[in-house]
Parts: C-alpha cells; sequence; structure tokens
C-alpha cells in the first residue's frame, strides 16, 4: 500500500506491518503503533538523507516492522563506501533519538515517552545485526563484495537473513506458549525470511531495469546514440561505469601498452563484471 513520498522517494507499508498496525488500533493501542510508525519513518529518513547526500537515488522505500527496504534508481549506487555510509545512519538516527529522549524524560512530562525510547532502541540494535536486509547486512555485504563481488556477497547475507528469519519465527513459537508476545517474534521473523529472499532479487531488478529502458528505446527508434570509451585492460570497471547515462549506450575499446587493440567491451559485460566481482573488478577481468 502507497503512503505517499518522503524527500521525493515514494513510501510502501508493507501489508503485514498495515494489518499489524490494524489490529494493534483495534485492541486500543493506536498511540503505540503511531510511535513506532515514527520511529520507522525517522530511521527511514536518515538513510534518504545521507543518499541525497551522496548522489544515490532511490526509487522506492517499502516500510517494515524492523526499517524498510529501499529499491535503488540504478546499479551505479552500489559502491562500498556510500553503501556503508547510508546504511550506518539508519541505526545511529534511531539510537541517538533514544539517547536524547531518555535524558531528556526526567525534565519533561512526555506521554510514552519510555516506549518510544524502546522502540527506539530496539530498531537501532536489531538493525546492527549483519544479515540482509538489516542495515548490519548492507554493511558486511558492502565489505564482502570487494572480494566476492555483488552477487555472491548478496546471496550469502541474503541467506543468512532468511536463517535469521526462521530462528527468530521458532522463538516466537517457543515464546507463545509462556506469552502472547511471542505472536510479535514469529510475525518480525517472518517479514524478515521474505525480505531476506526478496532482497536478492533487488540486485538483479535494478541491473534489469536500467537495462531494459536502454532496449525499449533502442527498439522504438531503431537507433542508440553509443559513447566509446579507449581503456587500458588494468582499468576499474566502475570508473567507466560512472561515465555511464540512460541516454546512450557505453562501448570500451581495450588496447594494449603499445595501442594494440585487445577488443571491446559492452555495457551490459561491464555492469555484469561489476556484480561478479566487486567494486576491484577491472576491465581486463570482463
Amino acid at each position: 500500500m502507497r503512503l505517499g513520498r518522503l524527500v521525493g522517494v515514494r513510501l510502501k507499508i508493507n501489508p503485514l506491518l498495515l494489518l499489524l498496525a490494524l489490529v494493534y488500533g483495534w485492541l486500543g493501542l493506536g498511540a503505540e503503533v503511531l510511535l513506532v510508525l515514527a520511529a520507522v519513518l525517522l530511521h527511514e529518513l536518515a538513510h534518504l538523507v545521507a543518499a541525497r547526500g551522496l548522489r544515490v537515488a532511490v526509487q522506492e522505500v517499502e516500510l517494515l516492522p524492523f526499517g524498510g527496504q529501499a529499491k535503488i534508481e540504478d546499479f551505479t549506487g552500489l559502491e562500498p563506501e556510500k553503501e556503508t555510509i547510508i546504511a550506518l545512519t539508519g541505526p545511529a538516527c534511531s539510537l541517538t533519538i533514544a539517547a536524547v529522549f531518555y535524558f531528556l524524560t526526567p525534565y519533561l512530562s512526555l506521554a510514552k515517552a519510555e516506549f518510544f525510547i524502546t522502540i527506539n532502541l530496539l530498531l537501532g540494535l536489531f538493525n546492527l545485526l549483519p544479515v540482509l536486509p538489516l542495515d548490519g547486512g548492507r554493511v558486511l555485504r558492502a565489505q564482502l563484495s570487494r572480494w566476492q563481488g555483488y552477487k555472491k556477497a548478496t546471496a550469502r547475507m541474503a541467506r543468512l537473513g532468511q536463517i535469521a528469519g526462521v530462528a527468530l519465527v521458532l522463538w516466537g513459537v517457543y515464546e507463545t506458549f509462556s506469552s502472547l508476545t511471542g505472536l510479535n517474534i514469529i510475525l518480525a521473523g517472518a517479514i524478515l525470511f521474505w525480505s531476506a529472499r526478496r532482497e536478492g532479487q533487488l540486485l538483479a531488478y535494478s541491473f534489469m531495469r536500467y537495462l531494459v529502458n536502454k532496449k525499449g528505446d533502442l527498439a522504438r527508434n531503431g537507433h542508440l546514440p553509443a559513447q566509446q570509451y579507449v581503456s587500458k585492460p588494468d582499468t576499474l570497471v566502475k570508473t567507466i561505469l560512472q561515465a555511464s547515462s540512460p541516454t546512450y549506450y557505453l562501448l570500451v575499446v581495450v588496447i594494449s601498452d603499445n595501442h594494440q587493440v585487445q577488443g571491446m567491451v559492452s555495457e551490459a559485460e561491464l555492469i555484469e563484471c561489476l556484480f561478479e566481482k566487486g567494486p576491484l573488478a577491472t576491465i581486463s577481468d570482463c
């Protein structure tokens, strides 16, 4: 379900989160539901502000009980340094809010302040777990991608996320026998499992979306402007891709040190190479 826009980015709410909010509202916990949504929105706002500052375009964010899942505009935002900074701003924001309200509570008469502190504390700490799609998993994925490539790193971290989801569900089932709070844990585990499974598809989505748009332009017009570059084999792929644009197709002519043409690499091959080999991939790896 679409909520609107936050700093220019489309916001959606996960159906299970919406159902959970309605159930708790019906049980008379409307104020708590609003505080949870406020904490999640502030958490995601921190991510989006950081992304905008680093010029990483985010297309859409889906709100989940433990944060959000973002679709980047295209693959060019997948740089380890940028992804690490963007991922850490969310937990940092949540933990900072928890600390500020903790110290302000004795001096201000704030209703539900303790609950808001707890929610932000849990949101910040939970998101530091090193599994996708949580922020800690994005940080670890960014570092692993330097050596394993984005595809393999994403697959491994998403698999850990699914395992964590199953573990939460089992824990929730155990807790349900002693208290109804176990139902919350089961739901959180189910959403984590589903989100982790979908995370691997988002990377492929950005790649396919970028190329499909160009193929569509080629099919409609019968031609597409090309930008040609001459490169040595040891040039980093990400350096070349920084010059890519949706308005033209990128072709790279590879030459040796004695200026002999060794071959040509297409934009699709460059992108696939970046995903497979990571940010340290060179033209020769393609």
